[in-house]
């Protein structure tokens, strides 16, 4: 069948602003600037007036990202989760607990300043806090990069998946810190690390895959880990 390529068109941008507009009313956030700023600044022992600028810089998946950046130009990450981000109580708790699980191991990851999993609070929504990375995006150097450059660059990833990878687990599931999780959440708690810091604060809880929460999955009384035996966990997605 052949249609008219103003017909396509037509349908095309119809089409989009309907997702648009649906994917926008997803992603609507409200919530409190001033308070968010102040939450910022304390995080890192300073006041709202040393912060010189506070903008938006990207919108990914999950996240509103904002960077703070204040006189002696140090730099600030904010993420925001959008209202439709699931798991919501879980997902933040247990990304931040995985941060700093990692980041004992000697796995390079930002440090997390301040986090919230919860709206209620002042600025009346979950973020998460974090210092910036420092360097160059490899995206805008790869292609300039000599052969033994390159190389080096996949050594040190090869690196740190050797790291993730050393490190094993009693249950499969999410790491969360113990304290943010309520009693009523059945927990497995991570044993203490040698030579790692406070590791013995974590657990593994329930799974933040993305599976297990969208549209409306969440509201199913299913068991979502932590799952010690990996046979029952395949068993358990798939039921």
């Amino acid at each position: 069948m052949n249609l008219d390529i103003s017909v396509l068109e037509l349908i095309g941008r119809n089409h989009r602003r309907y997702n648009e507009r649906l994917r926008l009313s997803e992603r609507r956030r409200h919530f409190d600037i001033h308070e968010l700023c102040q939450a910022v600044a304390k995080s890192v022992g300073r006041s709202t007036g040393d912060i010189t600028t506070f903008a938006k810089i990207a919108e990914g998946g999950s996240y509103r990202v904002f960077e703070a950046t204040f006189q002696d130009r140090m730099n600030v990450i904010v993420r925001l989760p959008y209202p439709s981000t699931v798991p919501r109580k879980y997902g933040i708790a247990s990304e931040v607990a995985t941060m700093e699980y990692l980041r004992l191991h000697g796995v390079p990851i930002p440090k997390v300043f301040d986090w919230s999993s919860s709206t209620d609070n002042l600025v009346r929504s979950e973020y998460i806090i974090m210092e910036k990375v420092q360097g160059k995006e490899l995206e805008h150097t790869w292609y300039t990069m000599t052969a033994k450059e390159r190389m080096a660059v996949v050594e040190k990833i090869v690196d740190i998946e050797r790291m993730l990878f050393a490190i094993r687990f009693p249950a499969s599931g999410s790491i969360y810190f113990k304290d943010s999780v309520g009693t009523r959440t059945t927990t497995i708690d991570l044993p203490l690390a040698v030579n790692r810091g406070k590791t013995d604060r974590f657990c593994i809880g329930p799974s933040t895959e993305f599976l297990w929460w969208y549209q409306r999955r969440d509201e199913l009384a299913v068991d979502r880990g932590p799952c010690k035996k990996p046979l029952l966990r395949i068993l358990f997605a798939l039921d």
